[in-house]
């Protein structure tokens, strides 16, 4: 019976001991990774007058995701914007529909953050200085900022 208690004792010693490194060995991959995150950034476009994410717009917001999915991100920022195409409130409205839309699909597919920005630049700087209007302005740009190493 001595016997036996003892084996369950050193089974149990050595049990410990392994969840301890395993747990030690899981904090360093973690850390390690932690370290090696980079800000993403990704353009998704949208149709004239659209607000609302394609296949392709889904499918980059997808692959940005993963790229970042074992960081902890200090901020996501989500930025929309339209062309000069129309009314300024108009475009400004539909800058802010195209941002919601890529923020909505990134929460809903478990992304999170310490904070959130969303912002709106509807038509502003959709016309060049030389009078010609800016190209892919139908948009919404998503940057995923990881938390910094402490140093």
């Amino acid at each position: 019976m001595k016997q036996t208690l003892r084996l369950f004792a050193a089974a149990g010693a050595v049990g410990l001991a392994s969840f301890g490194a395993h747990s030690l060995a899981e904090r360093a991959i973690r850390e390690e990774k932690r370290l090696t995150c980079e800000p993403v950034e990704v353009s998704v476009y949208f149709g004239l007058g659209e607000s609302q994410l394609n296949e392709f717009s889904e499918s980059l917001l997808r692959t940005a995701m993963t790229s970042v999915d074992h960081c902890e991100l200090s901020l996501v920022e989500v930025i929309g914007f339209a062309d000069a195409t129309g009314r300024s409130e108009v475009n400004l409205r539909i800058s802010e529909q195209r941002a919601q839309a890529a923020l909505a699909y990134v929460v809903e597919h478990g992304i999170e953050a310490a904070n959130f920005e969303v912002g709106a630049r509807g038509d502003e700087g959709a016309i060049q200085s030389n009078g010609e209007p800016a190209e892919s302005r139908r948009r919404a740009d998503v940057r995923f900022i990881p938390l910094q190493p402490s140093a």
